[in-house]
């Protein structure tokens, strides 16, 4: 697998799509003629090659009125997805705009699902303004920028989430800024 940077993007060649790759492919499909989006957490560092298993996929999307949910709700419901949250569209914008998650997988299907939240703090928000585009295959993935994800990962502290931070940093040390990583690390209040 080889990574380069073409000017904002990240150019993965050389991994195959995974079933999850795939499954986030489908419902990414869906989901950005409808709202942009950005891919944080776990699955950034599955993303550049990092063998381990996950249930879920996080992604933020801006704040939406509830008409634009619905539409967006109905189109997944169209193709064959159903949100785990045992609410009807309405009630899963409410749980949005409370600032909770909410899951989306394929039908009848738990595992792999998709955790959509509200960009709802400054943290969301950077990641979302400064998302990158990640290229492979010639599938783009809209990522959260590479040092929030490291910080974050570190300040999360689980062994899963502090093995994935020093997974990211390793393979894109050419990629990232080590200036703007301390500078998210001591916001978070962990040191690398």
């Amino acid at each position: 697998m080889d990574i380069i940077q073409n000017g904002t993007a990240l150019v993965i060649s050389g991994r195959r799509l995974s079933e999850l790759d795939l499954f986030v492919c489908r419902v990414l499909n869906i989901l950005t003629p409808h709202t942009p989006y950005v891919i944080v957490s776990g699955y950034v560092a599955i993303l550049f090659g990092r063998t381990r298993s996950t249930e879920d996929v996080d992604l933020l999307i801006p704040v939406c009125d509830v008409s634009t949910f619905l539409l967006l709700h109905d189109e997944f419901i169209e193709q064959g997805y159903e949100f785990l949250n045992a609410e009807d569209g309405c009630g899963l914008h409410s749980i949005l705009t409370s600032g909770s998650g909410i899951r989306l997988s394929e039908k009848d299907q738990f595992i792999p699902n998709i955790e959509i939240k509200f960009t709802r703090n400054e943290a969301d928000a950077y990641s979302f303004k400064n998302r990158i585009p990640l290229i492979m295959n010639d599938r783009t993935f809209w990522i959260g920028p590479l040092e929030m994800q490291i910080a974050y990962k570190f300040w999360l502290g689980s062994e899963k989430d502090i093995e994935d931070a020093i997974y990211i940093r390793e393979i894109s040390r050419d990629f990232i800024d080590e200036d703007l990583l301390q500078e998210f690390c001591s916001s978070f209040g962990v040191n690398v």
